[in-house]
């Protein structure tokens, strides 16, 4: 049986005696099969934050594209992670309002 499946026990009591009603003690293996773990949805939802922040509304999707990509690196999910954490990156240099809360945006004044 895989990880990914999970084995309960249920009696024929439970079930109505529904599949032999001449033994009522007899038990019967279900596999429900779980929720895949190896789902890279963290790593895509780090991606998708990433890829608004760089158009949308920075200030909220830039820290959410690296939490949601640390958090996805950490769950094995590399590669839709750290391109999350890419376009996060991208997303900060092309907001003027994250730019200027670090003063970077007055850089481009000087010149």
């Amino acid at each position: 049986m895989s990880d990914q499946q999970k084995q309960t026990v249920v009696t024929s009591d439970q079930i109505n005696s529904a599949v032999n009603p001449d033994q009522p003690n007899q038990t019967i293996n279900v596999v429900v099969n779980g929720g895949s773990s190896s789902s890279s949805a963290i790593g895509i939802t780090s991606f998708v934050m990433g890829i608004v922040s760089v158009f949308f509304l920075s200030i909220v999707f830039v820290p959410l594209a690296l939490i949601f990509g640390v958090i996805g690196i950490a769950k094995g999910q590399t590669l839709w992670s750290l391109l999350g954490i890419v376009f996060g990156i991208i997303g900060f240099f092309t907001s003027p309002i994250l730019l200027g809360l670090l003063g970077l945006a007055s850089l481009g004044a000087m010149q």
